[in-house]
């Protein structure tokens, strides 16, 4: 995500010698941040799991000084790079041409925040690029050049993840404690093996084969609404981006990644499979020692029920034009660039229902009925030929059909939906999505409704608060509602975000209180 211009201390959890139930979660969790795992063993099956994810082969070794290790206990801040490299193609120019960082995510993990922090960095941001094995300096570049120069000067993968790390740390000024090197196709393998990942779709994803083959870009066919992404579908999605920016392609990586570390779980039957998966997906600066990683455990699951927080990147200008022909870059001031590094490392902003609700409140006018005004936080009546189109596709469902009554200014109905889902024991439920867009930028924001009660998408709200007569759950992004839902009618409905987070809370609130009966 981006933008323009104390907790108590509590240390993290003891853990126990005998027990790898709660350590093992930590080997996936440097990939996919979180899971579960439901199982004990021995010390000495620990040390094994940890060479079986993190083989000698896989280790990154970098420069002296650049990766440094922090006492146990304290906060750590870890590189994670999504790379396409293709090494396997049976395309020989894939198999020569110089991976790229398609994303680059700086992951904070504090015992002292009751947060997981996360910072993606734009891949079109200009710098200079210095790399001080050659001591050659490249500019105007973007960001994640850094990777493709390190491998293309040094032919590896560890210079390409060392220069890249070494040019964020110079960027930003922050000490790095680990870098995790991902291919996204052994990322999504990995999700695979945890058991495919529920996720908000939140539009209409439409490149077939015929136009795949000439536009270049991948195939992809995703109808909106909740529902479960295995391999193929989930690397297309988290790749995406063929008609919006990259700001709102990593917010949808960074939204994937949420809906992951909620879901992922493991357990005896597919350990082997997880664990080799894991092992064939990255490269890291981790050494497989059961000692080394049972620090970092106790960091990732101290974190493991933390909300994860999207820090948003502060930046100038996302269209500045350079060279000859021009490109566009992504510019920064160093203003921007602290600002930023600041809320990172010691951000702790959260959800004010009280200031939205004041807002709401403020849009009330003080005559005979208290009379809502929706224009005065940007909201306006839906048209009623949004409402029959629903009627067109509700008739198979078979709980009460409710619709928004309200919607933002900007936003038109693009799309609805009806369509069953089934849950993780194979249940088959109905549901349906009404689609709006609020603006080019990859601006969508639904209204959902299923009889699955209990999906993952509220398995772990923020909080929960009455609201005008209805019991609301919550799911925040640092300052932003998310996702707000309610049960009724024996049913789940909520309203989701944009992935940018357009939609102010009050306009959240005001949206979900205005979902109503049809008619």
């Amino acid at each position: 995500m981006f933008r323009r211009h104390a907790m108590p201390e509590e240390p993290p959890p003891r853990l126990a010698r005998g027990m790898w139930k709660r350590f093992l979660v930590a080997i996936p969790l440097i990939v996919v941040l979180t899971a579960a795992a439901t199982a004990t063993a021995g010390l000495e099956k620990l040390t094994t799991f940890a060479q079986e994810a993190l083989p000698k082969s896989s280790h990154i070794t970098t420069a002296r000084g650049l990766v440094l290790p922090a006492y146990d206990g304290e906060p750590q801040t870890f590189l994670l790079i999504g790379s396409d490299k293709r090494a396997a193609s049976r395309d020989q120019f894939d198999r020569l041409d110089p991976p790229h960082s398609d994303s680059m995510l700086l992951v904070h993990l504090d015992p002292n925040q009751g947060q997981t922090s996360v910072l993606s960095l734009p891949r079109d941001l200009l710098v200079s690029i210095y790399d001080p094995q050659t001591g050659q300096t490249s500019y105007p570049e973007k960001l994640n050049a850094a990777y493709t120069i390190g491998s293309y000067d040094h032919g590896s993968s560890d210079p390409a993840a060392t220069l890249a790390a070494y040019t964020i740390e110079k960027l930003t000024g922050i000490k790095l404690n680990g870098i995790i090197d991902v291919t996204f196709g052994g990322f999504i393998d990995v999700v695979d093996q945890l058991g495919c990942v529920y996720v908000n779709v939140d539009h209409f994803y439409d490149n077939p084969p015929a136009l795949s083959n000439i536009d270049g870009y991948s195939e992809i066919y995703l109808q909106p609404g909740y529902q479960k992404l295995c391999y193929n579908n989930a690397l297309s999605y988290v790749r995406y981006r063929h008609d919006d920016s990259d700001f709102v392609r990593v917010a949808r990586q960074q939204d994937f990644i949420r809906a992951v570390r909620e879901q992922a779980n493991i357990n005896l039957g597919n350990i082997d499979s997880v664990l080799k998966s894991v092992g064939d997906a990255m490269r890291t600066t981790f050494s497989p020692s059961a000692s080394e990683l049972e620090i970092l455990a106790k960091l990732l699951l101290f974190s493991q029920q933390k909300p994860l927080r999207q820090v948003p990147f502060e930046f100038s200008n996302d269209d500045y034009q350079l060279g000859n022909p021009p490109v566009d870059y992504v510019t920064a001031s160093q203003q921007d660039i602290q600002s930023t590094v600041q809320d990172f490392l010691y951000g702790n902003q959260k959800v004010s229902l009280h200031q939205a609700t004041n807002a709401i409140a403020a849009a009330t006018s003080s005559g005979r009925h208290h009379e809502f005004s929706p224009a005065a936080i940007g909201l306006f009546p839906t048209p009623s030929s949004g409402q029959a189109s629903l009627v067109n596709q509700g008739s198979s469902i078979p709980f009460r059909v409710l619709y928004p009554r309200l919607q933002t200014g900007p936003a038109q109905q693009v799309d609805t939906r009806a369509y069953t889902i089934k849950d993780r024991s194979g249940v088959r439920h109905q549901a349906y999505v009404v689609v709006f867009q609020e603006n080019t930028d990859g601006g969508y924001y639904d209204v959902e409704a299923m009889n699955w009660n209990d999906p993952p998408l509220i398995t772990n709200p923020s909080r929960t608060a009455s609201i005008d007569g209805r019991h609301y759950i919550f799911v925040d992004d640092g300052s932003h509602i998310h996702v707000i839902a309610w049960h009724e009618h024996g049913a789940l409905y909520w309203v989701n975000n944009t992935l940018l987070e357009d939609l102010t809370n009050a306009q959240m609130i005001g949206i979900a209180n205005s979902v109503q009966p049809l008619g």
